[in-house]
């Protein structure tokens, strides 16, 4: 893949509302870097895809819940090929029920994937945007809470 300033990183691009944003930004113009955190065959058929767009694509695949390990993979990437010019943070998971049924570990499981993530994907790539001294772009977003 190159280091290429328009190589995007999307979190929760294995599927859904992720995969889609990663397929359009590819079809604009963008390298791409599908993540997920179990689902690698899904995110490799999307690689895949924007591959046949014409555009480099990889997967990362780890837990944005899991503050240690996005550190580690985001550093590692970005130390192998280069700051990102745009993130999109997609990645999040519901537990649809009633409220009183809700269980502190589906609370957790929530917050740690919908909230947490926002800091623990931002904060190891926010210095290489800003060392990178050039424009780029973050974009969060949620579909389920």
């Amino acid at each position: 893949m190159s280091t290429a300033p328009h190589t995007v990183l999307v979190t929760g691009s294995s599927r859904g509302i992720g995969r889609a944003i990663a397929l359009r930004l590819a079809r604009d113009g963008y390298d791409v870097v599908i993540h997920c955190r179990s689902r690698r065959d899904e995110a490799e058929a999307v690689a895949q895809a924007a591959r046949e767009l014409g555009r480099q694509a990889r997967v990362l695949a780890f837990d944005v819940a899991d503050r240690a390990a996005t550190a580690a993979a985001l550093e590692a990437d970005v130390e192998a090929h280069g700051c990102y010019y745009g993130i999109v943070c997609n990645a999040g998971i519901a537990r649809d029920g009633a409220f009183p049924a809700l269980t502190g570990e589906d609370w957790d499981a929530v917050i740690h994937t919908n909230l947490d993530a926002f800091y623990n994907v931002l904060q190891p790539l926010t210095m290489p945007l800003v060392r990178r001294r050039k424009p780029g772009r973050i974009v969060t977003l949620a579909s389920v809470s």
